[in-house]
C-alpha cells in the first residue's frame, strides 16, 4: 500500500465511509511492506481501541490520525 492509499484508508475510516466493513481493521492489523507506511500503520494500530469502538471516538486519537494523514500525503509529494 502506498502512502497515498494509506491516507485514504484512514480518511475514509474517520468519515465512516470505509470501502468495506473490515477495511480499518485490515489496515491497522496487517504489516505494510512500504517502509514509508509501516510506522504510521503501527501508530494506527495502537490508536485503534480509542477510535474503533462504540460511541464517540477519542478526540486526541482523531487528531493524531489526522496528523498521520497529512504526513502520509506529504510523503507522496
Amino acid at each position: 500500500m502506498s502512502p497515498k492509499d494509506a491516507a485514504q484508508v484512514i480518511d475514509r475510516f474517520l468519515a465512516e465511509a470505509s470501502s468495506y466493513p473490515e477495511e480499518w481493521d485490515d489496515f491497522a492489523s496487517n504489516r505494510q511492506i512500504d517502509p514509508r507506511v509501516e510506522p504510521d500503520r503501527k501508530r494506527c494500530d495502537k490508536l485503534s481501541p480509542l477510535v474503533n469502538r462504540p460511541g464517540e471516538m477519542d478526540g486526541a486519537a482523531v487528531a493524531e490520525l489526522r496528523s498521520i494523514i497529512e504526513k502520509l500525503r506529504s510523503t507522496t509529494r
